[in-house]
């Protein structure tokens, strides 16, 4: 059997069956690629593909390109794996806590939970620099709807903020040579400095970590419906078609999901 992960980031299985592709590898294990100019595999290749949140940072064109070059890819009978950022949750999420703010309009807890459901629904998608207001959310002091946020995002969200909270405090100023202040003067005099920022923001934003489209259980499964996929199911971190996948540990481990805001859906190809 063959699995291909695509878009893996440092989270892959090490299993000789897997093929990991990411846009910039930090492992052997690894291949570099962009999957902007397709999947870098064979017809009829592979058993199984997945994807965790990867779909979102195409656009609407390209996704549905990414997904036509996932079928391609698939063997007759294999399994497209998908997880995504579940845009109805995350929109009910939203008129839930809209609702009890306008009923409860002192409530602190209710505020903040509607807080954090704005974050999630536009955040990665507006931001132009690396972050955004989700990570000044996260990474405050003090979190006083921890556990509204920790539900969300996972463990992994967690684990991000502890490792921020206690990475140690640099100090120093780093020091800009003669050189760069003269090569930042020029960029200035050339471009002047509104046009730097365009520049940046715009370097950021081509840069794939904003969210480009978002998808529901029904704006997806129309999408593979036309791409030629059947037998569509929605699946949690541990169900699968294929028998093994909880063995993987890939999208939950002893019982946590990894990505508890994923709508996690399944398709075949016949």
């Amino acid at each position: 059997m063959k699995y291909l992960n695509l878009g893996c980031g440092n989270h892959f299985s090490e299993d000789s069956s897997w093929t990991n592709v990411d846009f910039k590898s930090y492992h052997q294990r690894v291949i570099e690629h962009n999957l902007l100019s397709g999947i870098p595999s064979n017809d009829s290749e592979y058993d199984l593909v997945y994807h965790s949140h990867v779909l979102e940072h195409f656009s609407k064109k390209d996704g549905r390109i990414f997904i036509e070059e996932c079928h391609r890819v698939l063997k007759k009978g294999g399994i497209l794996r998908i997880a995504i950022p579940d845009l109805e949750r995350i929109a009910k999420n939203y008129l839930r806590y809209l609702e009890l703010g306008m009923e409860n309009p002192d409530d602190e807890m209710v505020k903040l939970n509607y807080e954090w459901s704005k974050l999630e629904m536009y955040d990665q998608t507006v931001r132009n620099f690396s972050g955004g207001d989700m990570a000044a959310f996260l990474f405050q002091k003090e979190i006083k709807n921890e556990d509204f946020v920790f539900e969300r995002i996972g463990e992994e969200g967690r684990a991000l903020r502890k490792h921020h909270l206690n990475r140690p405090i640099n100090t120093s100023k780093k020091k800009i040579t003669l050189f760069q202040s003269f090569k930042n003067l020029i960029k200035k005099v050339i471009w002047g400095e509104r046009n730097i920022e365009f520049r940046q923001i715009g370097m950021f934003r081509l840069g794939g970590e904003i969210h480009q489209w978002m998808y529901d259980r029904y704006s997806l499964t129309q999408l593979l419906k036309e791409i030629g996929f059947e037998e569509i199911k929605i699946q949690n971190a541990f169900t699968s078609y294929l028998n093994q996948w909880s063995d993987f540990n890939l999208d939950g481990k002893n019982g946590i999901t990894r990505k508890p805001d994923s709508l996690f859906i399944e398709a075949r190809k016949n």
